[in-house]
């Protein structure tokens, strides 16, 4: 991460922290959006199902005028959550007013188009673990700490995997990948988070791996058995002079794979 991107993110860190004291729930598991937009003097409204200009569906929308937050309700708990903590996010920001749009899942859950959308998604994510108060869990990081940890957040297993490898003070990364196969019967990898003494120690995840996961390799296999099995498979797999511990969760969208050192 750049001095800017640690910067943002401890600026951003802030502001949350300050929102879960004014409204009494710094620590409060999960996280009561709901008390924290009352108090930043904003209403929280259901809103219907209606398309963007491009037919993007709407997911969630903030009208600073009114202090309205505006919640899709076709919505996952888990998905409407982080909607709800995005839109917050961008009303505690007060740089965002000049620039917010409604949001879409192309801004929610997709790469970020631009700095605001990371920074609203960067919060919404402290804001669903609770900022400060979080509390990481045991050392080393397994993937069933994380399933644990993201039932109790009320938040996606990838967003936990996320936040945890990023809080930990151990050695581990989060390797994200597609399903499905090409042509080659690779998989390809599509991005990585580290934590920071792994960053340090081995650098980027996703270079070790690289833009691939060949098929036939041990992190195939690994990701092949996570499509069948209810509980995270495990390995040691070599990543050039590296060998590391690896676990794989199929969450039906993509390939999550929690390396350790």
């Amino acid at each position: 991460m750049s001095e800017q991107g640690r910067y943002t993110r401890k600026r951003i860190g802030r502001i949350v922290d300050d929102a879960l004291r004014r409204a009494g729930v710094l620590g409060v598991v999960p996280t009561p959006f709901d008390s924290v937009a009352a108090a930043a003097g904003l209403h929280v409204e259901p809103m219907e199902v209606f398309a963007h200009a491009d037919d993007r569906p709407l997911l969630g929308a903030l009208w600073f005028e009114e202090r309205t937050l505006f919640l899709e309700q076709g919505q996952s708990r888990v998905r409407r959550r982080f909607t709800q903590a995005h839109e917050l996010m961008h009303a505690l920001c007060p740089w965002h007013r000049a620039v917010l749009r409604t949001d879409t899942a192309t801004e929610l859950f997709g790469p970020t188009r631009d700095a605001i959308e990371a920074e609203a998604n960067t919060g919404a994510a402290l804001l669903v673990f609770g900022g400060s108060a979080f509390a990481p869990g045991p050392e080393p990081l397994t993937i069933a700490d994380a399933l644990s940890v993201a039932s109790r957040h009320v938040a996606s297993v990838h967003a936990t995997l996320h936040h945890c490898v990023q809080a930990d003070r151990g050695m581990s990364a989060l390797v994200v990948a597609g399903r499905f196969r090409q042509r080659d019967g690779s998989l390809p990898v599509w991005r990585s988070v580290e934590s920071p003494s792994f960053r340090r120690r081995f650098g980027s995840a996703r270079a070790l791996v690289g833009d691939v996961i060949a098929a036939g390799s041990p992190l195939s296999a690994l990701a092949a058995h996570a499509r069948t099995s209810s509980e995270a498979p495990t390995a040691t797999v070599r990543l050039g002079a590296q060998r590391l511990a690896a676990q794989a969760h199929d969450n039906r969208h993509a390939v999550l794979v929690l390396l350790r050192a």
